[in-house]
């Protein structure tokens, strides 16, 4: 009988303590995903920025419209490269925690063209 309660009493131990690391690590995962969002959410609002100037020095100076074009498809293609990196770094690590994450994709408008920029989220299944 004692040798029985020993063992339910290690195997509860054990159990909470497995169900603590899982707790744990899906935290870590959480915390990988914001910190990149939080990354890629700063780089946009940065590359908004660049863009509203272009923007405007677009329409009060003489700068050319093959100029501002090219401006704004170097803006944007550097964003969409620079937060897929971020978020692909992030999504490894993540899987290597034992979960499972994807990118969504969220809009972004840069002067006259929309770029698709990739966020991610966990699934916690």
């Amino acid at each position: 009988m004692r040798k029985i309660l020993a063992y339910l009493l290690v195997l509860l131990f054990v159990m909470s303590f497995a169900s603590s690391l899982i707790g744990s690590s899906l935290d870590v995962a959480k915390e990988i995903a914001e910190s990149a969002n939080e990354r890629i959410e700063s780089l946009i609002e940065s590359v908004i920025g660049k863009a509203e100037c272009l923007t405007e020095r677009f329409e009060e100076t003489d700068l050319s419209l093959r100029t501002y074009v090219t401006l704004i498809n170097n803006l944007g293609n550097d964003l969409v490269k620079r937060a897929f990196s971020i978020s692909q770094s992030a999504i490894e690590k993540i899987e290597e925690i034992g979960y499972k994450a994807y990118c969504y994709y969220v809009p972004v408008k840069l002067g006259y063209k929309i770029f698709m920029v990739d966020p991610i989220v966990i699934i916690d299944d």
